[in-house]
This record gives structure tokens, C-alpha cells and sequence, in this order.
């Protein structure tokens, strides 16, 4: 008897998405994407809650954290949700201020981070038994003259020992252990990094440099990231790159590109982790944060400006991204994530 391999799952998907609510949103939507024919459901509010700009969930998806970016530190904070199956909804476990202008959140060892892009700081929060969250600490580091702070993001480790900090305004990433600096790397002054992503490995890093539109790919060691390749993702001199994700083979690497020609680079990556762009798929206005979906066969857009989800086609072989039609709208999406 022949075994044929098991094709990937087709069940529907649930997808959170965090918006702006400068506009007619009013806080943290739900949508169900069904692999088998590449559609969406209409968006539902699920929370309702000031700017969930970035969103975050425990291992067991029953736990939701969402920043509320303000630009004054009183309109910023960290919400802490619990989802509850036997009536479908989420409850407040905890509400926490943060640092001005809290853009990012992630999940590593017990703790809540948040990136405050205004306050240039780091808050990290104990994460209690039952998922809330306690007060915050903020976490300042020494600045270089002339060189203000924009912290923009929060990543843990490959091997889950420490957390990398993307410092936008001084265009440095730092590696923290219990938040207390171990490594801090310097790119040159304009670049501007935002997001990252690691290798399945732990062994390569990938920053996307917002202001200069480039990808910089980095040995990890351990004294440090050692930078290898710098790549160009928006070629145009936009100067918006946004968000940066590896496919779940770990063979393309894709980049979103905002402010002008906006659209989504896609990336061949060698044997050693360096990166050969292979085609660019435009977008709609302002795409901001994106994802895969777990088996890879799709990536869909938060599409800011025009106020819609954007749902691409991947072809795994190739890498290349095809534009299905299907769209969802909802004012002003900015955040992605499956539950």
C-alpha cells in the first residue's frame, strides 16, 4: 500500500484583528478565514477598547493582550483579556499604563513588553496565574547625544534565553536577559529598525529598517548580531517598511513596504540565511502588519488606508504571491493574528 502525504488543514481559522479607532472602529474585531476557498466572514467586535494598534496571545489562545496607543502616556496602557468559550467572549482581567505610545506587545518568561514608541521605553509587566497583568516597570537605557529613542519592537530569542528591542530612533537592537542589556547592536544612523524575525534554526536574524527600507540579515552570537547582508525591500525611497515575516518552510521571507509603490517584497533565502529579492506584489494604501497562515498557502494583509483585509494566494514552490480579489473591510486595521 502507497502513503500519500497528509495535505494541509483546510479547517476555517479565526483571525484577530487589532485597528486604529480614530475612525469608526471601535476596538478588536473577529473574522473567520476558510482555507478551503480562500474567503472571509464578516468582521464582528469582539472588545471594545481605545487604538488596539498591536496585539498579543498566550500559547493557549485563551489569553489576549492588547496595547491601547495613545500618544500621551495617561492614554496609554496594556489591556489583559481572558477568553470565555461558554459565552464567546472576552472579559477585562487587568488594564495597565504603559510608556507614551505603546506600539508593540510581546510574551516571553512570565512577562508582558510593550514597545513605547513616544516614550522611547521598554514596560515590563509580571503576567499573575490567571493572566492579568501586575504594574508595570519602565525600562529606560542610556542614550547616545543628539539620538532620541523610538523603541518599536519586542522579540524573543529563538532559544527563548533573551529578548531582542528594536530601537527606531537611535537605529540599534538591543538583546536583553531579565531586562538588563547583554548586547546592544548599532546600525548606521537612518535606517531605522522596526520589526524582526529568526531563522527555524536560531541561527540567522532578520531586521526590517523602516526609514531606509532595506533588510538586514545578522549571524547570531554570542557576543552579538554580527550583520552580514543588507538588502534592499523598498527600493523606491518610501521610507515606510513596516512588517517582516519568514514563511512557515522558512524558504521566503516577505516585507511590507508602505507610503509609496506599497506593497509586499518577497525573498529567496539561501542556505546560509541571506536573502534574493524575487518579486514585489502591490498592495493596497498603507499595508501595515501581515501574516501567513499556519500551512502557508495564504497571506493577508492589514490594509490600513483603505480600510480592508487584502487575502493573497502563495505558491509554496515559488514563493510568489497572487492577489485572490478577496478583501474584508474594516476601518482602519493595522494588526493580524490567529487565534
Amino acid at each position: 500500500m502507497t502513503l500519500a502525504a497528509c495535505a494541509p488543514t483546510k479547517q476555517p481559522l479565526t483571525l484577530l484583528v487589532g485597528t486604529y479607532t480614530s475612525a469608526t472602529s471601535q476596538g478588536i474585531y473577529r473574522t473567520t478565514f476558510d482555507p478551503a476557498t480562500g474567503s472571509l466572514s464578516p468582521a464582528e467586535l469582539v472588545v471594545e477598547v481605545d487604538n488596539p494598534s498591536y496585539l498579543a496571545l498566550a500559547e493557549d489562545g485563551r489569553l489576549l493582550y492588547a496595547v491601547s496607543e495613545g500618544g500621551r502616556a495617561k492614554d496609554s496602557a496594556l489591556n489583559a483579556y481572558r477568553y470565555d468559550a461558554a459565552t464567546d467572549t472576552y472579559k477585562l482581567l487587568s488594564r495597565r499604563p504603559t510608556g507614551a505610545s505603546p506600539c508593540y506587545v510581546a510574551l516571553h518568561d512570565g512577562y508582558a513588553y510593550t514597545a513605547n514608541y513616544t516614550g522611547g521605553s521598554l514596560t515590563r509587566f509580571p503576567i499573575a496565574e490567571d493572566g492579568s497583568i501586575g504594574e508595570g516597570v519602565e525600562l529606560c537605557y542610556e542614550p547616545k547625544q543628539g539620538r532620541a529613542s523610538h523603541i518599536h519592537g519586542v522579540f524573543p530569542s529563538p532559544d527563548g534565553g533573551s529578548i531582542y528591542v528594536t530601537d527606531l530612533g537611535r537605529s540599534e537592537i538591543f538583546q536583553l536577559v531579565d531586562g538588563v542589556e547583554q548586547s546592544r547592536t548599532a546600525l548606521p544612523m537612518g535606517r531605522g529598525p522596526r520589526h524582526m524575525a529568526f531563522s527555524k534554526d536560531g541561527a540567522v536574524a532578520y531586521a526590517l529598517n523602516e526609514l531606509s527600507g532595506t533588510v538586514a540579515v545578522f549571524d547570531i552570537e554570542p557576543q552579538g548580531l554580527s550583520l552580514k547582508q543588507e538588502i534592499a525591500s523598498d527600493s523606491v525611497g518610501g521610507g515606510g517598511s513596516a512588517d517582516i515575516h519568514l514563511s512557515p518552510d522558512g524558504r521566503f521571507l516577505y516585507a511590507s513596504n508602505r507610503l509609496k509603490e506599497d506593497g509586499i517584497s518577497t525573498f529567496e533565502v539561501a542556505e546560509g540565511g541571506e536573502l534574493r529579492k524575487i518579486d514585489y506584489t502591490h498592495t493596497g494604501r498603507h499595508p501595515r502588519n501581515f501574516t501567513l497562515t499556519p500551512a502557508g498557502d495564504y497571506l493577508l494583509v492589514a490594509v490600513r488606508d483603505d480600510d480592508r483585509i487584502e487575502v493573497f494566494r502563495r505558491d509554496a514552490a515559488t514563493g510568489v504571491l497572487t492577489a485572490t480579489g478577496v478583501t474584508l473591510d474594516i476601518s482602519r486595521p493595522v494588526c493580524l493574528v490567529w487565534r
